[in-house]
């Protein structure tokens, strides 16, 4: 709902919106939250940096997944969710023959493909998850999706969830990443509560903190794994590994599974 014809009272909690604002604009700091990737800062050396750490990730995932779920893990097609300005499709399209990177963010989208023209990632496909819809159910070897779930509502992020696990191949591998637990304190956790509600709070804040009026908000939203895990289970999922992640007083955890066949289904 919005009020207001100032844009002062709108609700903040428009997490499509934040994003495609992120993406016009300091789009490396919105995919890892550190002062060197902010657009002011950023040179060769940072950019190098941004990149190399996506190397470091991929190359995690794939020992993870060697190491406890498939010790042959060699996928061919990969799906990125939340790709961002391309920091993993690049390293992925490195090990496999095509990569499809979603993201909520046109203008994330557009310097994902500049970075991939740059680094010759050819084989990398870009879409809008308005377009998710269009992807072939059972079609990717490799689903994975990092740091981007704890920015959308829970409602909404099993929903996608759920469709992703149905783009997985029956003996695929899921690497998804969420955020369970806000160890927070309560005034904290409060002041985040009125910024996502009201958008006026949420500029106000900004500039208590130092930050320009019109900063985009970065939600953090935390997910039931309960819930995960059923979903896990209804879709025929199983050889499940978690690894515990902490994001500045948000506990996570990256969970790899197996999308079972259907026999062993049965």
């Amino acid at each position: 709902t919005e009020a207001g014809t100032d844009g002062m009272t709108v609700v903040a909690n428009d997490s499509d919106r934040d994003w495609q604002a992120w993406g016009e604009s300091n789009a490396y700091f919105g995919v890892l939250a550190d002062p060197k990737f902010l657009d002011a800062n950023l040179n060769d050396e940072s950019l190098t940096e941004f990149f190399d750490s996506g190397e470091r990730h991929v190359e995690h995932v794939y020992r993870v997944i060697r190491a406890s779920i498939r010790p042959d893990f060699q996928p061919d097609k990969i799906l990125d969710y939340g790709c961002g300005v391309g920091r993993l499709v690049i390293p992925f399209a490195r090990r496999s023959e095509a990569v499809v990177g979603v993201d909520v963010s046109r203008a994330m989208l557009d310097k994902a493909q500049m970075n991939c023209d740059k680094y010759q990632a050819t084989s990398v496909q870009l879409v809008h998850v308005q377009e998710l819809g269009s992807l072939t159910p059972g079609s990717f070897d490799l689903v994975h999706s990092f740091i981007v779930f704890q920015h959308i509502p829970f409602a909404r992020g099993e929903v996608i969830f759920r469709k992703l696990i149905s783009l997985l191949a029956e003996e695929g591998v899921g690497a998804v990443q969420f955020i369970y637990a806000d160890s927070c304190s309560a005034l904290r956790r409060g002041i985040r509560g009125l910024r996502e509600r009201v958008n006026l709070i949420h500029k106000l804040m900004n500039l208590v903190q130092g930050k320009p009026f019109s900063t985009p908000l970065m939600q953090m939203n935390s997910y039931s794994l309960d819930r995960i895990f059923d979903i896990l289970a209804d879709n025929g999922c199983s050889s499940l590994h978690a690894e515990l992640t902490n994001h500045g007083g948000f506990h996570g955890a990256m969970l790899y599974f197996e999308k079972l066949s259907g026999s062993a289904k049965l």
